[in-house]
């Protein structure tokens, strides 16, 4: 199985648990329902922790994906265009790794140069790994930088608790592709160390059913008008169980979107990066917390209205505070933008408008199980569920034991089916979950 790129905006363990962007903000849940070790499958886990990026107003979705549009990959483009005196960044705005912390930090640091050079002072809005970046660059060179964020923290969609005393990464977690990422300097500065996850060392799922996803991203790439088309063109009409888990694993899991949503060019985006991929020991929010060190940085400060002319840029918070700066960073998530819960004063242009149209906020959420001992194959890097009933349900498990010696499960649903959960209890939740864990290791 061959998952490049999950990210920020993806992704699940670090030691201690690190996945894509989604932190446990609203709507997220934990709790804890002790029982004894019995050697066979619990009734339930000892501990547990949620994620629910829809339900999150400073995020509203995961990471962005490239839906069917007459715009097509150019909207990456687009959205990173100057407008005034306002510079964009994010994942979303990354041609090379979208959907990735390293496309989100890369993009932060292209904002910058594009402002480096210039005079007065500057205003980040977002302190997630582009909005920590810009601000970075920019007061190492020594420019006047005030960064504001919604939340208590900074990060963004890469957020470390600690679950039953181990560090778990609520949102990203993976560094996809070790050679050339500037995550690997930015763990040795920040002092994480790197874990190799083997992709490939799985248990369950279908050879076959890979196979059949392959030749699907295979005709894509040759397909007539692969911006403006669907993937869900190229299925058949009737999936097999088999098959629509591995749709689940390979387009849920990886774009975090279905094959209805997402762009047949959507799987030739972006830049690939050998030497593997890498967990995290501390977690994500180690890095981003050495990024924002010596930074002025003003939390619980959400933005209501971004105002702009030809003189600077004005940012209104909720609660009515005001800053003015020469110029403007603007870091929001897709979600964000869509939602239009920060208003723009000019409205921002058409074309900014079409590029959203073909950037949507996909949905990749997380559950993990914490348990009182290993009753699944601990030698094994991936745990692949075939639902018979729903094969899209619970499809992808991480196992905990394998990376930092305790008896944890990481289980993930994407796309319409993730919303579908979101609407639903913890007690629900975790009921399916068991009900898959029951069903893979019996």
């Amino acid at each position: 199985m061959e998952i490049s790129r999950r990210t920020v905006i993806a992704s699940g363990v670090s030691v201690g648990l690190t996945l894509v962007l989604s932190a446990c903000a609203p709507g997220t849940g934990s709790g804890s329902a002790r029982h004894s070790a019995t050697g066979t499958t619990p009734a339930g886990p000892t501990a547990f922790r949620r994620t629910s990026w829809s339900t999150d107003p400073f995020a509203s979705g995961s990471y962005s994906y490239l839906a069917p549009s007459d715009m097509g990959t150019d909207a990456r483009l687009v959205l990173a265009e100057t407008t005034g005196r306002l510079h964009f960044a994010g994942e979303a705005t990354s041609s090379a790794a979208p959907a990735t912390t390293h496309g989100a930090y890369e993009s932060g640091r292209r904002a910058a140069a594009e402002l480096v050079d210039s005079t007065g002072t500057i205003l980040v809005i977002g302190a997630g790994f582009a909005g920590l970046a810009a601000a970075r660059t920019l007061t190492d060179a020594g420019r006047g930088v005030i960064v504001v964020e919604a939340r208590d923290r900074t990060g963004g969609r890469a957020h470390t608790v600690t679950l039953d005393g181990i560090p778990a990464d609520l949102g990203a977690s993976w560094i996809h592709g070790m050679d050339d990422n500037p995550m690997v300097d930015l763990a040795a500065a920040a002092g994480v160390a790197t874990i190799p996850f083997d992709y490939d060392n799985e248990v369950g799922g279908s050879s076959s059913a890979q196979e059949f996803v392959d030749d699907i991203f295979e005709q894509a790439l040759d397909a007539e008008d692969p911006e403006g088309r669907a993937l869900a063109e190229l299925l058949p009409a009737q999936l097999s169980p088999e098959q629509q888990w591995a749709i689940a694993v390979n387009v849920g899991g990886e774009f975090a979107a279905d094959p209805a949503q997402l762009a047949m060019a959507a799987p030739d985006e972006g830049d690939s990066l050998g030497g593997g991929d890498a967990l995290l020991n501390l977690g994500y929010s180690q890095i981003t917390d050495h990024l924002a060190q010596g930074l002025d940085i003003r939390l619980n400060w959400a933005v209501a209205d971004i105002s702009y002319d030809d003189a600077g840029v004005t940012v209104r918070s909720v609660d009515g505070q005001s800053l003015r700066a020469d110029h403007g960073i603007v870091t929001l998530p897709v979600g964000v933008l869509h939602a239009e819960s920060v208003s723009f004063s000019p409205a921002l242009p058409p074309e900014k408008w079409e590029a959203l149209g073909a950037l949507q906020s996909g949905l990749l959420d997380k559950l993990w199980l914490v348990f009182d001992e290993v009753f699944w194959d601990p030698d094994v890097d991936v745990i692949n569920w075939i639902d018979p009933v729903n094969p899209g349900h619970w499809p992808f498990w991480v196992n905990g034991y394998k990376i930092f010696g305790e008896p944890i499960l990481l289980g993930f649903n994407s796309g319409d089916v993730a919303r579908e959960f979101a609407k639903m209890s913890d007690d629900e939740v975790v009921a399916s979950a068991m009900a898959a864990v029951k069903g893979m290791t019996e």
